[in-house]
């Protein structure tokens, strides 16, 4: 079929302002031309629109239900000239971010959408790594933006790295769990119950020679909620669950220490210094930034 933008745009316009003369005073064309593309598109589609017995033309029913259509269709003529007109300015890209095991995602993902819609023809990859794998990524340029924990084995590759500051975990574990029912719990009291780990490079924080590993942190809070051991999470996760009613909330209770600074961690933003888009990476930093430090604040009386 050979029909036309402009007879859809012509089409939409004629059935949103009532009357052919109004649809032409709205897209600055005489009302004969649009009266003239619509019945050209009707020519092409072998239906009828508009109903023309009345004073002003009337959508028949295929009409309504080709104007759903043709207004996804115009959308999508929308989206493609604002997308090639990115590419010739130069403001479409390619960004992938990699973070590692045990960030909180949804933090991440917000900043993303975030991004979006600020840079809307922005299209990428988005893995959840260890944290060998996400500075292995960044260095070669397999992706352009990761997250990480502080670590001592960093060498000096082809990224560079930002603080954006610190991660505060707590001790979770069964609500009906002898840990949970302590009035204070200290390190040798984690030491006598088993530990669930969710990161490789966790070992450093072995308490118990007791343990169980998974590779996926919410693996871990779930094992944590079913009485399996206990584990050490970032509180905005903890917070996030709360937030949104999780029902294994409900079974999981918040250790109370009185120190534990082995789970305080600062976290950071790596980049591939090759990569361009540096108002991009900007964006990314100050909103994730402010993210994480509203979450710290927001306790919601979980903490």
């Amino acid at each position: 079929m050979n029909w036309t933008m402009d007879q859809l745009r012509s089409f939409v316009a004629a059935a949103e302002k009532g009357s052919f003369t109004a649809a032409g005073r709205s897209l600055g064309k005489a009302q004969s031309v649009v009266s003239t593309q619509v019945a050209m598109l009707e020519d092409t589609l072998g239906v009828e629109l508009f109903d023309r017995g009345s004073r002003s033309p009337v959508l028949t029913r295929a009409g309504k239900d080709l104007l759903i259509e043709a207004r996804a269709m115009l959308r999508h003529g929308s989206r493609f000239d604002a997308c090639a007109l990115a590419m010739f300015k130069g403001e479409a890209d390619s960004l992938n971010i990699a973070i590692e095991q045990g960030m909180p995602f949804q933090a991440v993902s917000d900043t993303i959408a975030a991004m979006l819609k600020r840079y809307p023809f922005v299209t990428g990859k988005f893995f959840q790594e260890s944290s060998d794998t996400v500075q292995r990524m960044v260095g070669s340029g397999e992706a352009q933006m990761g997250l990480v924990f502080d670590d001592s084995r960093r060498s000096a590759r082809n990224f560079e790295w930002v603080c954006l500051g610190q991660l505060r975990y707590c001790i979770v574990a069964a609500r009906d769990s002898e840990l949970a029912g302590l009035p204070v719990a200290t390190e040798q009291d984690l030491a006598r119950h088993r530990q669930i780990l969710y990161r490789k490079d966790e070992q450093r924080y072995l308490l118990s020679s007791s343990r169980w590993e998974v590779n996926n942190i919410f693996c871990a809070i779930y094992w944590a909620s079913l009485g399996i051991g206990w584990t050490a999470v970032p509180r905005m996760i903890m917070e996030r669950m709360r937030k949104d009613e999780s029902e294994t909330l409900r079974s999981l209770a918040v250790v109370n220490m009185e120190q534990l600074d082995l789970v305080v961690r600062n976290f950071f933003l790596i980049y591939n210094q090759d990569f361009a888009r540096r108002e991009i990476l900007d964006f990314f930093r100050r909103d994730l930034r402010e993210r994480c430090g509203r979450m710290a604040l927001d306790k919601g009386g979980f903490f």
